[in-house]
C-alpha cells in the first residue's frame, strides 16, 4: 500500500510540474506577443510621429525662406504654343506668394505631362522668386475619326484632346480602330512620294499595314498589305505617264501582286456600253 500511495504522490507532483511549466511556457508566449505588439505599435507611432515632424520642420524652413525673399514672383513657360498658359498655373496651383522651396519639381513635371498637348516637360527653380517651365507639346499629324468624334493624333499614335479640331481640317484624315497606332508609319511611306502625300486626302486603315487612301477626295485607293512602297511608286509612275487620278478613274486596285484593276465613272461605262451597241 505505501508503494501505491508513493507512486500516486510521485504522479500528482509530475502533473503539478508538467501544468506548471505549460502556463509558464504559455505566459511567455503570450509576453512574447504583447511585447513584439507594443514594439509594432511604438513603431508605426514613432514613424507618422517623425512624418509629422518632419512634415512641420520642412514648412517651417520653407516659410522662413520665403521671409528671407525665396518666394514666388514669376513663372516663365517656355515651347508652348497650344497649351493654354492658365491651365499650366491651375493644374500645378503656382500663386504669387507661395514659397518657392515649397514647390515640388518631380510633382509639378507629371502634372505638367498629363495635360493633352504636353510631350515632355521640365521644371526648375530660379533664386530668387522664379519657377522655370520648359514643355515640348505634341505635333498633330493627322485627324482621326471615331464613333462620330474627332481627334487630333501625333506621329506616336498619341491622341490631342481638344474642341478646336475643326481648325485642323488640312490634316490627313484616317478612320479604322487602329488607325492612330499606325498612323505614322503611313506617313513615313507617304513621305517617299511628296507628290501624292499632298493629295492623300484621307486612309481608312483594314489591318496591320493594309491601308485605302483617297487622292483629291475623289479616288479611292486600295493598297497591298506588302510592298507598299512598291505600288506607291508604281501609282505615281502611273499617273505621270496616263493622268489617271482626277480623269475617269474612280477607283484602284492595287492589292493583287502585278494586277492593277480600275474601276471607272458611271458616266464613262454608259459611253462605252453605247459605243458596243
Amino acid at each position: 500500500m505505501s508503494a501505491v500511495k508513493s507512486y500516486r504522490c510521485t504522479n500528482v507532483k509530475r502533473q503539478k510540474v508538467q501544468r506548471t511549466s505549460l502556463q509558464l511556457v504559455g505566459v511567455r508566449r503570450l509576453s512574447s506577443i504583447v511585447t513584439i505588439m507594443g514594439l509594432c505599435a511604438f513603431g508605426l507611432w514613432a514613424y507618422f510621429h517623425g512624418l509629422t515632424v518632419a512634415t512641420g520642420l520642412t514648412k517651417s524652413l520653407d516659410e522662413g525662406f520665403a521671409c528671407l525673399g525665396f518666394k514666388l514672383e514669376d513663372v516663365v513657360v517656355e515651347g508652348r504654343i497650344r497649351t493654354d498658359k492658365s491651365q499650366i498655373l491651375e493644374i500645378l496651383q503656382l500663386e504669387r506668394g507661395k514659397p518657392l522651396f515649397s514647390i515640388n519639381l518631380i510633382e509639378a513635371k507629371e502634372k505638367l505631362e498629363n495635360i493633352s498637348w504636353v510631350k515632355a516637360a521640365r521644371v526648375e527653380r530660379r533664386l530668387p522668386d522664379t519657377i522655370f517651365i520648359r514643355i515640348s507639346e505634341r505635333e498633330p499629324v493627322a485627324l482621326w475619326q471615331n464613333q462620330n468624334k474627332t481627334f487630333l493624333v501625333d506621329r506616336d499614335g498619341e491622341l490631342v484632346e481638344t474642341r478646336e479640331a475643326p481648325k485642323y481640317k488640312e490634316l490627313l484624315l484616317v478612320t479604322g480602330h487602329q488607325a492612330p497606332r499606325h498612323v505614322g508609319e503611313l506617313l513615313a511611306l507617304l513621305e517617299q512620294f511628296p507628290e501624292l502625300k499632298s493629295r492623300v486626302t484621307d486612309a481608312t486603315h483594314l489591318r496591320a499595314t493594309r491601308w485605302d487612301i483617297t487622292l483629291d477626295g475623289k479616288v479611292s485607293v486600295r493598297l497591298p498589305e506588302k510592298q507598299v512602297d512598291r505600288a506607291l511608286a508604281y501609282l505615281l509612275d502611273l499617273e505621270k505617264h496616263h493622268q489617271l487620278i482626277g480623269g475617269e478613274v474612280v477607283n484602284i486596285d492595287m492589292r493583287l501582286p502585278d494586277q492593277l484593276i480600275l474601276r471607272l465613272t458611271p458616266e464613262v461605262k454608259k459611253k462605252d456600253s453605247g459605243k458596243d451597241a
